[in-house]
């Protein structure tokens, strides 16, 4: 007879998935940043890092595929664990819109023309839009608990994100900053979803031990 993983176990897995993904994600761009001559975090696109010029690009080009492919899996893990009445497909599907897109960002860096600037720009809007279309879901959705401050976090992250994207498009106000604050909101969505997992898991551990003192 095969065993089913303890909701418990696949919640913590998807937790440690986040966590590694989004920290990793953050180091590397940092270090990266700090090897490129006059770089701006307010003026200058996350993707300008993945340029062959970039004297570390490989390393945040894999930060771009990793990130998205751990928040693809650490999604359907949670959903699998949480299974929420309701959006749990449409937080999945925008999580591997998100993933599919960041891929696409490392797979063809920024700096390139024709075709592979196309799929390029395409990749990040996917990822832009999917992020923070899943973080909002997930405040819909329950994902990865239904308490009040999963969801105040997804929604206000996801409505952060999206605002941050159309000013971005919209306006002429420095792009580095609102391009980080619709990628950040998602990452700093994810940290927030496996936080939420430790604390909800900490609780059920003393509810039980509670239990089984008296």
């Amino acid at each position: 007879m095969v065993r089913t993983p303890r909701a418990s176990t696949v919640r913590w897995t998807a937790a440690f998935l986040w966590t590694a993904a989004g920290v990793g994600y953050l180091a590397v761009e940092a270090v990266t940043a700090a090897h490129v001559p006059d770089y701006s975090y307010a003026r200058d696109y996350v993707s300008d890092l993945g340029r062959p010029a970039s004297d570390l690009a490989w390393w945040m080009n894999a930060a771009f595929r990793l990130q998205g492919l751990a928040f693809v899996v650490a999604g359907a893990l949670a959903v699998w664990a949480t299974r929420p009445r309701r959006g749990g497909l449409a937080f999945v599907v925008f999580a591997c819109m998100y993933g599919a897109g960041s891929v696409v960002v490392g797979l063809f860096p920024s700096g390139g023309s024709g075709m592979w600037q196309v799929l390029h720009a395409a990749g990040a809007t996917a990822a832009i839009i999917g992020g923070n279309l899943a973080a909002g879901t997930a405040g819909w959705a329950g994902v990865p608990d239904d308490s009040q401050a999963s969801r105040v976090a997804g929604y206000g992250l996801g409505a952060l994100g999206v605002l941050s994207a159309v000013l971005l498009v919209n306006t002429e106000l420095p792009t580095g900053l609102f391009e980080r604050g619709a990628i950040y909101s998602i990452i700093a969505w994810q940290l927030a979803a496996a936080w939420t997992v430790g604390v909800s898991t900490d609780r059920a551990g003393g509810r039980r031990a509670g239990g089984r003192a008296r």
